[in-house]
Parts: structure tokens; C-alpha cells; sequence
């Protein structure tokens, strides 16, 4: 009795601890920015626009291969500038993130999956630095891991891109 007790009471102030969401939290609409941008991977630059801010960088970390892990970096303008959309169907799909917001900068972190054509080929991490400007969301900056179908379940990443 006095351990249920005490797990209840434990319980109860760990929730009371949590702040309630700050005035002018955005959220929603940052998350929003973030699925609009992955819902639209193999779209034209011009698509892509919309969400993603050309001045930034892309980092990916290839784990692939654990022996010999790659760091490529990118601007976003291999986004923003495609002229044509890419052909394939393209589905990324975030676990649980968590979005980080102060005034007009934002972060999301959250494990991912990654299908093409229908094909689960990989999942990582996706940290996703955002900026607000007239009053809309914009993907700044992005550095994933991309990690082998092994490292799915461990990181916490969608089974199916649904």
C-alpha cells in the first residue's frame, strides 16, 4: 500500500512539475511545417520553397555502414532549386518529436522512417531547426542520421509510413 502510494504521489508531482505551453506557443503549427515539408520530399524546389528556407544547410549523418560512417553536407538549395520532381514516391514519417519553441526559432527532434515506392529503406534521427518570418514557419536547418532497418525499433521509428 505505502509503494502505491508513494509511485501515486511521485506520479502526480512529476506531471504538476510540466509548465503548461508558454503564451504564443506554436506547436501545431511548427509540426505542420514540418509534416507539409515531408509530405512533399520528391516535389520541385518550387514546392519545397514554401517550408524550407534556401540559405540553410543539410547534414546527414550515414550510418549505414557503422564501420565507416560518412558526414555529407548540403544547402538546402538542392531542395529549393530542383526544377523537376523527383518520380518516385517518397514517404517520411516522424515517432514522437520533440518541438522546442522560444519567440520565432524552433527545433524539432524525432526519430523517422523513410520509404521509397513503398519500400521501407531506412530510419534515423531528424533535428530540424526552424525560423518564423512573417509569421510563417520555414525549415532553417536539418541534420538526420540515416541508419540501417536494424535501428528502427531502438530508436523509436514509425513501422509503416501510415
Amino acid at each position: 500500500m505505502m509503494l502505491t502510494f508513494t509511485l501515486s504521489a511521485a506520479l502526480a508531482s512529476s506531471a504538476a512539475a510540466v509548465p503548461p505551453p508558454t503564451e504564443g506557443d506554436d506547436r501545431t503549427a511548427i509540426l505542420a511545417t514540418v509534416n507539409a515539408l515531408f509530405d512533399r520530399l520528391g516535389a520541385t524546389g518550387e514546392e519545397l520553397a514554401e517550408f524550407v528556407a534556401p540559405e540553410g544547410v543539410i547534414f546527414i549523418h550515414n550510418e549505414m555502414d557503422p564501420e565507416n560512417p560518412k558526414l555529407i553536407i548540403r544547402p538546402n538549395t538542392i531542395l529549393t532549386d530542383k526544377t523537376e520532381a523527383s518520380g518516385a514516391k517518397l514517404q517520411e514519417r516522424m515517432g514522437i518529436p520533440t518541438v522546442l519553441q522560444h519567440g520565432d526559432m524552433a527545433h524539432v527532434w524525432a526519430p523517422y522512417a523513410f520509404w521509397m515506392n513503398g519500400e521501407k529503406t531506412h530510419c534515423g534521427i531528424d533535428s530540424l531547426s526552424l525560423s518564423r518570418t512573417e509569421g510563417t514557419w520555414r525549415v532553417t536547418n536539418m541534420t538526420y542520421t540515416v541508419e540501417p532497418l536494424e535501428s528502427c525499433a531502438d530508436l523509436g521509428a514509425p513501422e509503416n509510413p501510415e
